[in-house]
Parts: structure tokens; C-alpha cells; sequence
């Protein structure tokens, strides 16, 4: 068995017809997800976007170094 993924965004009807029609068949399981990212506060977003900033910037201290610190 093969399973597949199918992404859709909810924002006309052409959309709401598709899945309605989906959900008519049988064979066809249904799942509603969203994405952990948009989830997320933008104080967060902004914590990790500096985070992913600082790991470019190799601006990064070894475990070694933050236990000496304390």
C-alpha cells in the first residue's frame, strides 16, 4: 500500500468542492494538519529566526564553553 499527500490551502470554493468530493470516497482518509511554524507566537519566530541567524553567522558556543561560564 501507498500512501500520499495531497497539500491544499482552504481559500475558495473550488478547494471546498475538492474535499468534499474527497470525503465522499471511501478509500480516501482525510486528515487536517497544520504546520507547528504557524503555530508558534511571533516572539517566538523572531527566537528562532536568531537562532538560525546565529548558526550562520557561526556565532555559537561549544557546551564545553557555556559549562565553564557557570
Amino acid at each position: 500500500m501507498q500512501d500520499y499527500t495531497l497539500t491544499v490551502s482552504e481559500i475558495n470554493k473550488k478547494t471546498s468542492a475538492l474535499i468534499n468530493y474527497l470525503k465522499t470516497l471511501d478509500f480516501i482518509k482525510i486528515t487536517k494538519t497544520t504546520d507547528w511554524w504557524d503555530e508558534l507566537s511571533t516572539e517566538n519566530k523572531k527566537t528562532v529566526q536568531q537562532g538560525l541567524d546565529d548558526l550562520e553567522n557561526n556565532n555559537i558556543h561549544s557546551d564545553g564553553d557555556v559549562k565553564k561560564s557557570i
